[in-house]
């Protein structure tokens, strides 16, 4: 079993980070799932339920280093979910926020292992390092982490929003059409063309440039 799960990582994930991932999932019993695309998420975890085994799920069309941040990163919600769930037998469970400061610690602690050159480019490990001193509740939504890791796309479709001149018409996956507008901050103010409800989109978010409807 472990030998042809091993494998099945083979096919996902850097080499080098292969064996470091079985042994964690073998030895906290978790349940690994690589899944469809999904257009809000790129992984989750689920805790476990009815006496169910908690189950991580990734999409297996990230690439592989996207897919090695994404587990890293539900494996650190696993983490902490098992180290708070329970309340302690004088003091009442706290809430814990799901990216929280015990989340991020955490993720940076898991992290340390992977961050080798031997795993990483170095291109993603120089961002990927500073990514992590204050580590994002979704890896894309860091603009700079995000197009480094676009260039190991295999079939990228698409340009980054923030590559985008301002008030040319774009299209998303979802075939909804908007109009790029200034950036707020860190998010750009988009308009739908059919409604002009106003949105705001990441600067990393993947868009099909579209000509101006007349």
């Amino acid at each position: 079993m472990y030998e042809t799960f091993r494998l099945t990582l083979t096919e996902y994930l850097p080499e080098s980070s292969v064996l470091l991932v079985a042994d964690w999932f073998v030895a906290n019993r978790v349940v690994l799932i690589f899944t469809r695309k999904r257009r809000t998420k790129t992984g989750d975890f689920r805790a476990p339920r009815n006496g169910s085994l908690p189950v991580i799920s990734v999409n297996k069309s990230l690439n592989q280093y996207a897919c090695l941040i994404t587990i890293v990163h539900e494996m650190a919600h696993y983490n902490v979910f098992e180290s708070h769930r329970a309340p302690t037998l004088f003091r009442r469970r706290k809430r814990i926020l799901p990216h929280g400061m015990e989340w991020r610690k955490e993720y940076q602690r898991l992290m340390i292992p992977y961050m080798t050159s031997d795993i990483f480019p170095i291109d993603i490990l120089d961002i990927l390092s500073f990514h992590m001193q204050n580590p994002r509740a979704t890896t894309y939504s860091d603009s700079r982490l995000a197009r480094v890791l676009f260039q190991y796309d295999r079939d990228r479709s698409g340009i980054m929003l923030e590559e985008l001149p301002e008030g040319l018409n774009f299209k998303t996956n979802s075939g909804m059409l908007f109009c790029k507008g200034q950036r707020l901050r860190k998010r750009f103010k988009c308009v739908r063309l059919h409604d002009c409800k106003v949105y705001l989109f990441s600067p990393s978010a993947l868009v099909a440039p579209v000509e101006e409807e007349k």
